[in-house]
């Protein structure tokens, strides 16, 4: 991360074409939508994509430049954090939540980020390449003791799975992703528990942190888990493809 006067570059060298890696951090919204976007390629020439965040959770989306013009579309995310005690949510019958042991699991795992991601609208063609690289580096991050990623198994089959890294302060869930055939069977609340569980163990004094897209299904179920909101930060992509 390099912190300039009113915003800040943050970069993953391993990984150009990960949007939200990439990315301006902006604290003040006094540019035009030309000059934000102008702004982000000054620092990422060679980008396909743009990202930028306003870290300012007093602003109100709709106070934003519209960048409907440059292709932009703007996104409002919620960050949730743990504040009541943790909700009950048992493991569905015939369901085993673990953590992800060896390459025959992280294979399964990206079959069901391609599957998920197909189905948001990501591009077959490059997706797939972009998930193996993310989780090469994700994997990384585990043998280093900063966190684990955790599935839960109908049998042999992944049909859920999510990750979470953490350090003494903060605790965060990564990659929240239900197969379309095992939705709405309590699977999600369940790894949520499972997996907050395991983190406070290692780090009891974490804050357990999580984000869903403001007013959205996952945002009010982990609300009923325990989660209560903390801020909004709003976001406009352009995608890379």
């Amino acid at each position: 991360m390099e912190w300039f006067d009113d915003y800040a570059v943050q970069t993953t060298p391993t990984e150009p074409d990960f949007w939200r890696g990439n990315q301006l951090i902006l604290q003040t919204n006094t540019r035009s939508a030309n000059d934000v976007f102008a702004l982000f390629e000054r620092h990422f020439p060679h980008a396909q994509h743009r990202t930028v965040v306003w870290d300012m959770p007093e602003v109100d989306a709709k106070d934003l430049p519209d960048f409907a013009a440059l292709g932009g579309v703007v996104d409002s995310t919620d960050t949730l954090t743990l504040q009541r005690p943790l909700g009950d949510a048992p493991t569905p019958d015939g369901m085993v939540i673990r953590q992800i042991a060896d390459d025959a699991d992280w294979m399964q795992v990206l079959d069901v980020m391609d599957e998920v991601g197909i189905e948001e609208g990501y591009p077959a063609g490059t997706h797939r390449p972009f998930l193996v690289k993310r989780n090469r580096n994700r994997r990384v991050l585990i043998s280093q003791g900063l966190g684990a990623w955790f599935g839960a198994f109908d049998g042999n089959r992944l049909v859920a799975h999510m990750g979470m890294f953490h350090d003494q302060s903060i605790a965060r869930y990564q990659c929240v992703e239900t197969r379309m055939t095992h939705r709405r069977r309590g699977l999600c609340a369940a790894m949520l528990r499972h997996v907050a569980l395991w983190v406070l163990g290692r780090a009891p004094e974490a804050t357990v942190t999580i984000v869903a897209e403001a007013d959205s299904a996952a945002g009010r179920l982990y609300r009923r888990m325990g989660f209560d909101h903390a801020e909004t930060i709003h976001c406009v992509a352009k995608p890379g493809y």
